[in-house]
């Protein structure tokens, strides 16, 4: 008797498990969608116009599932959650065919701060797009204040070793300020490695790399000057020779260096946490040719300061 109820036990559990098997999931759509933002970041009160485009990629012709409006279909949240549109396109819906022939796609552009007013404020919002199972990877963009080439700017750089200032030189460097600016506002710099360092000697970050070959999203011309390279000064490693170019890297001497003066963009001088710089630069490394920290250490965050 007991081993009649055994094997019933058995059976049931079975039946039961077989029974609470979680339905297959539908196959996914082949048509494919796409956001493409037209900057790396915008300015406060910026139009923000993103187009999505769906598209079959594969080699026969397939169904078009997306009936649904695509202007309808975008989403946006912020570091609090989602937001709600409260605005209005008055971008028109594509026509669109019931099927895709091969490598076939369509697509509307959207001034998307039309539809979400919260998107011409500061701040860093994530947009999607999804629509009757079809959805595009999601887009982080960050929204940040105009530079303003009336004021004067600082910048506090936080590190796991402790804090600098650095005095950035806007009226002989103006286009390498507003550029470290704007990086620094858009959190280009936060979490990037100290990539170099020479004891009493410098100090070289900015690289998104980690390498000391990288170069971050903006390029723009060098501005040479006469400015004498002393303990502090903050420079930038050029990003090409021909023509003169700099872009994200930047290195902080920590001695005179007379044959450096005309030959880097200066782009400022550490006025506060000199000690913390000279620390850093006397961390364990590797030995040539990268002088690498031993261990990791990270531009936290980077504060711009107007002044």
């Amino acid at each position: 008797m007991r081993r009649v109820i055994g094997l019933w036990m058995v059976f049931c559990s079975m039946a039961t498990a077989a029974g609470a098997a979680a339905p297959a999931k539908p196959a996914a759509s082949p048509v494919k969608a796409v956001l493409e933002l037209n900057k790396e970041f915008y300015y406060v009160g910026d139009p923000m116009n993103i187009r999505v485009t769906l598209t079959n990629p594969g080699a026969a012709e397939v169904s078009n599932p997306v009936k649904s409006p695509l202007i309808g279909s975008f989403s946006v949240a912020d570091t609090a959650g989602k937001i709600q549109p409260t605005g209005k396109s008055d971008a028109q819906e594509p026509s669109r065919r019931s099927k895709l022939a091969p490598k076939e796609f369509y697509g509307v552009a959207v001034e998307l701060s039309h539809v979400y007013p919260e998107l011409s404020k500061k701040g860093r919002y994530t947009i999607g797009w999804s629509a009757d199972g079809v959805s595009a990877d999601s887009i982080v963009v960050t929204v940040i204040p105009k530079f303003d080439p009336g004021k004067n700017y600082s910048a506090k750089v936080d590190t796991e070793a402790g804090s600098f200032t650095i005095d950035l030189m806007k009226s002989t460097a103006p286009i390498a300020t507003k550029a470290f600016v704007d990086m620094a506002n858009a959190g280009f710099y936060d979490g990037l490695l100290i990539h170099e360092i020479r004891s009493d000697q410098a100090v070289g970050g900015g690289d998104p790399t980690g390498t000391g070959g990288g170069q971050g999203p903006m390029r723009f011309p060098a501005e040479l000057s006469a400015i004498p390279v002393v303990a502090g000064t903050v420079v930038l490693k050029p990003a090409g020779l021909a023509p003169p170019a700099n872009s994200s890297q930047f290195i902080i001497s920590l001695r005179p260096e007379p044959k450096w003066t005309g030959q880097f963009t200066v782009l400022g001088q550490v006025t506060d946490g000199l000690d913390i710089v000279r620390k850093i630069s006397n961390l364990p490394s590797t030995d040539r040719p990268n002088f690498r920290p031993m261990t990791d250490i990270h531009t936290l965050h980077v504060t711009v300061i107007e002044k």
